[in-house]
């Protein structure tokens, strides 16, 4: 890979690194989730130097094309992400319908309260 290359994948990977905290900073999101964006913010600048890292291995583990080893690297790095955020997400609709049952009750009661005052 040219250096030049190199060079821009490792600008935007600091780049993106220092959005996520700027938004974090700002609270505009969610520290658990940055957590994970930061991760992928650190694989994107990394990512400039992994030709170093995957064509090794990939001839120590056999695979003859190392960029297909890349790619299944990748997919299983984006599902297990998908995963974790499909748990926030189903942890935040079971909040949310916890926090809508608890108003409605609410809302029962007081309106059961000023039928009993008047």
């Amino acid at each position: 890979m040219p250096f030049s290359a190199r060079l821009f994948i490792l600008f935007v990977g600091i780049v993106f690194f220092l959005v996520v905290l700027e938004l974090v900073r700002k609270k505009r999101f969610r520290e658990e989730l940055s957590i994970m964006w930061l991760f992928f913010a650190l694989s994107i600048a990394a990512s400039s130097f992994i030709d170093l890292i995957i064509d090794p291995l990939a001839r120590i583990l056999n695979i003859s094309y190392p960029p297909a080893f890349a790619f299944m690297i990748i997919s299983i790095v984006l599902i297990i992400s998908l995963l974790y955020f499909s748990l926030v997400i189903s942890d935040l609709k079971s909040r949310v319908k916890e926090l809508t049952q608890k108003i409605a009750l609410l809302e029962f009661e007081s309106r059961s309260q000023r039928k009993n005052k008047e």
